[in-house]
């Protein structure tokens, strides 16, 4: 007994015991059966065991998913947060970007997508810079004839000298409005939100402007080829009417006398197509695109006065118009000679 006791005492365990009697009376003896809990303290030491294992592999798992979230998170929104600070200097110009990311996950996605965004911020304010250059160059012509004149109508002898000279500053002051007017036109269609939603009828819309083409310009014939079927676009009549009329005047200043003017609208696929086309020379390889920059016009074959009255910027304004409205605008040269501009609109 006193073995049993210290065998329990070393384990912590206690002893559970029952105890019968055995004979009649007298008794003759007694049946004693007892149970160590030790296996139970055992089983109850293991499940602890297992716990604290369980705890230490989550500590584990928990140290290094902050870890992996450092590298993979924190550390990139921390680099995208500092070339945020640093993309523009105190006098608010673009001085920075973002430098973009390789990785596939969202914060990759977030970092090209800033890059894109700088990239066409930086493009947007290269434009913007180089237009007020160009207005700014645009304008010192006029003032430096008119300067001029004004500087040797002081002087005039005669009354047919200062005439000559009061018409050159007349026709300066005349092509200065035409520039304001075009600049404005510019700048409304550069800071419109969301083109306005509309809805034209190019059948109609060809007719009516064939028709004010006669009455404007009698001497330059118009060839019209109206849509076999009916056909509108989703742009307002308004705007549209804009963009042919500035076509319709390029072209027939560039035809030749007698020569007519082409304008045709048909369907085409899923949109409606609307070009116009002239007789004249065409226009050359290298600036098939740049008569879509502003303040650009190329008419060599009409002398160094051809350019008066063209600001450059109506083929500028009728592309901004028509892209703003989901469609393009193309230039091109017929095989049998003479430009040809092609219009491009979704149909409403």
């Amino acid at each position: 007994g006193e073995a049993a006791d210290a065998a329990t005492a070393a384990t912590g365990s206690t002893a559970a015991s029952a105890a019968a009697a055995v004979g009649g009376r007298p008794v003759v003896g007694a049946v004693l059966v007892s149970q160590s809990t030790g296996r139970v303290l055992a089983a109850l030491r293991e499940v602890r065991l297992s716990i604290f294992r369980v705890f230490l592999a989550s500590v584990a798992a928990a140290v290094v998913l902050s870890l992996l979230v450092a590298t993979t998170i924190l550390r990139p929104i921390g680099r995208l947060r500092r070339e945020a600070q640093a993309i523009v200097d105190r006098r608010g110009r673009l001085t920075g970007g973002f430098g973009g990311s390789a990785k596939l996950d969202e914060i990759g996605d977030l970092a090209r997508a800033l890059e894109e965004l700088t990239g066409r911020l930086r493009r947007h304010l290269a434009a913007t810079e180089a237009f007020a250059a160009d207005v700014s160059h645009e304008f010192k012509n006029p003032l430096a004839s008119i300067r001029g004149a004004a500087e040797m109508l002081a002087e005039a002898g005669t009354a047919a000298e200062r005439r000559r000279f009061e018409a050159i500053v007349l026709s300066e002051v005349a092509r200065l409005e035409r520039l304001l007017s075009g600049v404005a036109e510019v700048s409304a269609v550069d800071a419109e939100q969301a083109p306005e939603p509309g809805r034209t009828d190019v059948g109609e819309m060809v007719r009516s402007l064939a028709e004010a083409h006669r009455l404007r310009r009698a001497a330059v014939p118009l060839d019209v080829r109206l849509p076999a079927e009916p056909l509108a676009v989703a742009m307002p009549p308004e705007r549209l009417a804009q963009v042919l009329d500035n076509l319709l005047d390029n072209a027939a200043g560039f035809s030749p006398p007698g020569a007519a003017v082409e304008l045709a609208a048909e369907r085409a696929g899923g949109q409606a197509s609307i070009a116009v086309a002239d007789a004249g020379p065409g226009i050359p390889a290298e600036h098939v695109e740049r008569v879509f920059d502003r303040f650009f016009s190329f008419r060599p074959a009409a002398g160094p006065a051809a350019r008066d009255g063209h600001a450059g910027l109506g083929l500028s304004i009728a592309r901004a118009l028509v892209e703003a409205h989901g469609g393009s605008l193309v230039a091109g040269n017929r095989p049998q000679g003479g430009a040809r501009f092609e219009v491009r609109l979704p149909l409403a």
